[in-house]
C-alpha cells in the first residue's frame, strides 16, 4: 500500500518529449519539453509557456507546474488538443531584462538574451518538423515569464495570435509594439515581488496610443495572480479564440496614428518606389495623414526609398539642416532577383542616414521578423514587385511605429 500511495504521488511526465533547442546550430542547448495532442493528423495550435524564476534549471521538468499540469488533464487534451511548448531557463539566467524600480521595468535589450533566443529558435524547429496552424499561435508566461512574454511579444508580434502576460512589466518604450495586438494581462493588486505599477504603467501607455488590451488587476492577490488565471483556464480559453490574421497589421497603425495626430495631421512627401507603393497608397487613405507635393517645412516628414532616390541624399540633408523636418528612411524587402551590389548599396546608403541622426522605419527587419510564420499560412510578403495586401499592412505598421517616436503632436 506504501509502495502504490508513493508511486501515486510521483509526477508523470511521460506525454512529455524532451526537445533541447539553441538559438543557433551548435549553440548551447536549453531543456524543454513538448507535450503533442493526440492526435496530429490535422493541424493544432501551439503554445508557448515561459515558466517563473523558480522553475529554472536543467532537468527541464521543474517547469511543467501551474498551466503545463493543466494542459496535461485529460479533459484539457480533449477539449483543447493542441502542443504545448515548455523551455527550461538555465540557472542564474533570464529569459529578459528584468530590472525595475517599484513604479518602471527597463527597457528590454536590442538582442534577446540566450534563453529567449533559443525559445525563438524553438518555435521555428516545432513549426519545421510538427503539424502546427500558425494562425494560433499563443504565448504566456508568468512572474519572470511575464516579463519574458512582453519581450518576446515585443521583438515578435507578427508570430502570436494572443498573449496572456501574467505578473511581469515592460516599460513603456515598447508600447507601439502593443497596440492592436490580442493582450490579457493579468496582476495580483498587492504583490509584494512585482509591483502591479508595472502593468499599470504599460498598459496605460498602450491605451494611451488607441490599444485595448484585456486586464485582470486582482485586489488583495500578491504575487501568485497566475492561480487566478489558470484556475479555470480563462486565460487559454481566450486565448484559443484569436487567430493570427496578417492583413490586420494595419489595424494597431490606425489606432496609433488616430490617438496621435487626429487633432492635426501630420504632412508627408512619400519618395518611395513601386515596391512600397501599395503600403503608400494605404498610408495615404488615412485621415490622419495628408501626402503632399510642394518644399519641405518644419514639423513635415519625408519618407525615402534609398533605391532610384540616391541622387536626392545630398539636397534632403541640407533641408533637413535648415528646417525642422524629418527624414524616415525605408528599406523594403529585397526584390528575389536583386543583386547583392544592391543590398550593400541599400545598407550603405542606410548607414550615412544614420550618421546623421535620422530615425528608421526598418521594414525589412519586420519582414525577415514575420516571414518564418507568415510562410506557414501560405502569406507572401512581396508579390510581383510590390507589397502584397499583408504586407502593405506590416509596412504601414511599421512606418506608424516610427512615425508616433518621431513626431511629437
Amino acid at each position: 500500500m506504501l509502495l502504490a500511495f508513493v508511486l501515486m504521488c510521483i509526477p508523470d511526465f511521460s506525454n512529455w518529449d524532451a526537445i533541447p533547442i539553441s538559438a543557433s546550430p551548435g549553440g548551447r542547448p536549453i531543456a524543454s519539453r513538448l507535450l503533442r495532442p493526440l492526435d496530429t493528423s490535422t493541424p493544432k495550435p501551439l503554445l508557448v509557456v515561459l515558466h517563473g524564476m523558480g522553475e529554472r534549471g536543467i532537468d527541464s521538468t521543474s517547469a511543467l507546474k501551474y498551466l503545463p499540469k493543466l494542459m496535461d488533464t485529460p479533459k484539457r487534451r480533449r477539449d483543447f488538443p493542441c502542443y504545448v511548448f515548455v523551455p527550461q531557463c538555465p540557472p542564474n539566467e533570464t529569459w529578459s531584462v528584468i530590472s525595475r524600480t517599484q513604479i518602471s521595468a527597463a527597457p528590454f535589450g536590442d538582442f534577446p538574451e540566450p534563453p529567449m533566443a533559443a525559445v525563438e529558435q524553438g518555435i521555428l524547429d516545432i513549426l519545421a518538423t510538427e503539424n502546427v496552424d500558425a494562425s494560433r499561435i499563443y504565448l504566456c508566461g508568468l512572474s519572470m515569464g511575464g516579463f519574458g512574454t512582453w519581450d518576446l511579444l515585443s521583438r515578435r508580434p507578427e508570430w502570436f495570435a494572443a498573449a496572456g502576460p501574467i505578473c511581469g512589466g515592460a516599460n513603456q518604450i515598447h508600447a507601439p509594439r502593443y497596440v492592436g495586438r490580442p493582450i490579457w494581462n493579468w496582476h495580483g493588486a498587492a504583490d509584494e515581488i512585482v509591483s502591479v505599477a508595472l502593468s499599470d504603467h504599460i498598459l496605460q501607455a498602450i491605451r494611451q496610443l488607441g490599444g485595448d488590451p484585456k486586464e485582470s488587476r486582482l485586489p488583495a492577490v500578491r504575487h501568485n495572480s497566475w492561480r487566478n488565471a489558470h484556475a479555470d483556464g480563462q486565460l487559454v480559453d481566450w486565448m484559443f479564440t484569436q487567430r493570427l490574421v496578417p492583413a490586420d497589421s494595419a489595424k494597431g497603425a490606425r489606432a496609433m496614428l488616430q490617438s496621435r495626430f487626429s487633432a492635426r495631421p501630420v504632412s508627408v512627401h512619400v519618395k518611395a518606389d513601386a515596391l512600397l507603393q501599395p503600403a503608400m497608397e494605404a498610408l495615404a487613405a488615412l485621415p490622419e495623414i495628408t501626402i503632399v507635393d510642394r518644399e519641405p517645412i518644419a514639423g513635415d516628414v519625408i519618407l525615402l526609398s534609398p533605391r532610384g532616390n540616391l541622387n536626392e541624399i545630398a539636397k534632403l540633408r541640407q533641408v533637413l539642416a535648415q528646417k525642422q523636418v524629418h527624414l524616415v528612411l525605408l528599406t523594403e524587402p529585397q526584390h528575389e532577383n536583386e543583386s547583392p551590389n544592391a543590398e550593400r548599396r541599400s545598407w550603405a546608403v542606410r548607414h550615412q542616414a544614420r550618421i546623421q541622426a535620422i530615425p528608421l522605419a526598418d521594414i525589412r527587419t519586420a519582414a525577415s521578423s514575420a516571414l518564418p510564420v507568415w510562410s506557414h499560412l501560405g502569406v507572401n510578403i512581396v508579390a510581383e514587385a510590390a507589397l502584397t495586401e499583408s504586407g502593405s499592412a506590416l509596412a504601414v505598421r511599421t512606418i506608424a511605429e516610427t512615425l508616433i517616436k518621431v513626431v511629437q503632436p
